[in-house]
C-alpha cells in the first residue's frame, strides 16, 4: 500500500510553519518516510514565503526533496502577492478542489 500525506500549511507563525511543517514534510520526504508528500500552502503562510527570503529557500529545499509545493490562488490574488509567489517558482492555483481530490484519493492530511 502507497503511504501519501499533503501537508496543508496555513500558519502564519514562522515557528510553527517552517519549524514544525516545512521540518515534517522535508523530512517525510528525504527519508522516505512516505511514498509521495505534497504541501499545501494556504492562508498567512503564503505571506511568509511572499515576504521571507530566508523561509522562500526552504521551500526551495522541499521541492528539490521532490515535494510539490503549490499555494492558494484564490487568497494570494486576495492579498496581492500571486506574482511573487510565482516568480519564487511556486505553482499558484485555486485548491479547493485539490485538496477535496486528495482526500477522495486516500490521502491523509496534516495541517499545520
Amino acid at each position: 500500500m502507497s503511504m501519501k500525506v499533503f501537508v496543508i500549511l496555513c500558519n502564519g507563525d514562522k515557528d510553527v510553519a517552517e519549524g514544525v511543517g516545512l521540518r515534517y514534510s522535508f523530512n517525510a520526504a528525504a527519508k522516505k518516510w512516505m511514498d509521495d508528500v505534497k504541501v499545501i500552502l494556504f492562508g498567512p503562510s503564503e505571506e511568509l514565503v511572499a515576504k521571507d527570503p530566508g523561509f522562500q529557500a526552504k521551500i526551495k529545499e522541499l521541492q528539490q526533496a521532490g515535494v510539490e509545493v503549490i499555494a492558494c490562488k484564490a487568497y494570494s490574488d486576495e492579498k496581492n502577492i500571486t506574482g511573487i509567489l510565482e516568480s519564487a517558482g511556486l505553482k499558484v492555483v485555486y485548491v479547493g478542489a485539490i485538496i477535496s481530490q486528495l482526500l477522495k484519493d486516500g490521502w491523509a492530511s496534516l495541517t499545520f
